[in-house]
């Protein structure tokens, strides 16, 4: 979980909001049910799943791939606070791993005595942190760019390759490489807002 990814969820203040929050600050973590919304089908079976070094396919349904018949996800977010304003509700997590926009179906308590459990999975290590450098100015979101980037975000397949690749992070356009034990970012340019 990186932490410094924090995202807000926004309601309307009614009468169902303001009772379906209480208690909520009692739990340090949440899960938050949602939906792949910019993921666009024909749907596979067979994944190669994000972050798995093993290059081979598996099931979707073995997989976390966001590339899923029902474009459901499930998260786990760590509460932050919540505020209540004259006209809205707003939620403030951190350790998201969501894009701007995404709808939220659903938000429950972290309950470890039934959500963290001993399992046996193929997914057992957690992701290496690959050293960062930068070849251009740090914005300043710079931590949250450089953690995402030691994740390695490029696609499964491309492990081995040392081209340039893009993405979208905390409101900039990230170029980055991978240059023998590194990655380097080439640049982090704010994105223009509609």
């Amino acid at each position: 979980m990186i932490e410094e990814a924090w995202g807000v969820l926004r309601f309307p203040k009614n009468d169902f909001f303001m009772e379906a929050f209480r208690g909520i600050e009692d739990s340090s973590h949440l899960w938050l049910i949602f939906e792949f919304h910019l993921v666009q089908g024909p749907f596979n079976g067979l994944v190669r799943p994000p972050r798995f070094e093993n290059k081979k396919k598996m099931g979707v349904y073995a997989t976390r791939s966001p590339h899923r018949p029902n474009r459901l996800g499930l998260s786990v977010v760590k509460f932050s606070r919540l505020e209540i304003l004259e006209n809205e509700i707003k939620l403030f997590v951190q350790g998201v791993d969501l894009v701007s926009g995404t709808p939220i179906f659903d938000i429950k308590p972290y309950v470890p005595y039934t959500d963290s459990i001993q399992a046996s999975s193929p997914f057992h290590e957690a992701p290496k942190f690959h050293e960062v450098k930068w070849l251009c100015e740090a914005p300043n979101e710079k931590s949250l760019i450089e953690k995402v980037v030691a994740l390695d975000p490029r696609p499964g397949q491309d492990k081995d390759s040392q081209q340039e690749y893009g993405i979208s992070i905390a409101g900039h356009n990230v170029r980055f490489k991978y240059s023998v034990d590194h990655f380097e970012i080439m640049s982090a340019s704010a994105t223009i807002s509609p």
